[in-house]
């Protein structure tokens, strides 16, 4: 009767190791390495569920990115600054991109009455938007158009101006072409 028993014992013990050696999982492979699939999975961000993320390659506040031609010189601009400030008589949007940064004490004076641009410190554009229409001026050339609006993809959110601008010159001397994203000044 002891007999029977270990060997039942060990038929069972025998029996449990065979079954657990078959449902070991196999070691990773390239096949087989991936994360399990649930069907409660979530759906990947996207720039409408989280729209205070910018979006890779996308400027961030403070950035502009092209150049401008002035007199067969190219300026690259990285920088933008933004404002409110009088021109020709009435308050307007001043949009400043520069090819260097604007000390930070120095941007409301800059946005006001523009010192470093005219005094050739550094170099850049000059915006200034009102409701019907677009000037910009070229420094340190002291070029300047007007007329409409023609800024491309231009809003004004939450503090936050943007646009792009891909200026037909009036002077086959003088071209643009730019983005920036700036926080308003105030």
């Amino acid at each position: 009767m002891n007999r029977l028993i270990v060997s039942a014992i060990s038929f069972t013990i025998a029996t449990t190791l065979v079954a657990c050696s078959f449902n070991k999982q196999s070691p990773p492979s390239e096949t087989n390495n991936r994360p399990a699939q649930n069907g409660n999975k979530q759906a990947p961000a996207s720039a409408e569920t989280t729209p205070s993320q910018a979006q890779p390659g996308e400027l961030q506040p403070g950035q502009a990115s092209g150049t401008y031609t002035a007199k067969g010189e190219v300026v690259e601009l990285k920088y933008a600054y933004a404002g409110r400030a009088v021109r020709f008589g009435s308050e307007s949007l001043v949009i400043l991109l520069t090819e260097k940064p604007i000390p930070a004490e120095a941007i409301a004076e800059e946005i006001k009455s523009t010192p470093l641009l005219e005094g050739e410190k550094i170099r850049g554009l000059e915006y200034a938007i009102e409701e019907n229409g677009m000037w910009v001026r070229f420094h340190p050339s002291q070029y300047q158009e007007s007329g409409s609006n023609k800024l491309k993809e231009y809003k004004v959110e939450n503090d936050i101006v943007r646009g792009v601008d891909d200026g037909d010159s009036l002077s086959d001397k003088y071209a643009r072409s730019v983005k920036f994203v700036a926080v308003i000044n105030k």
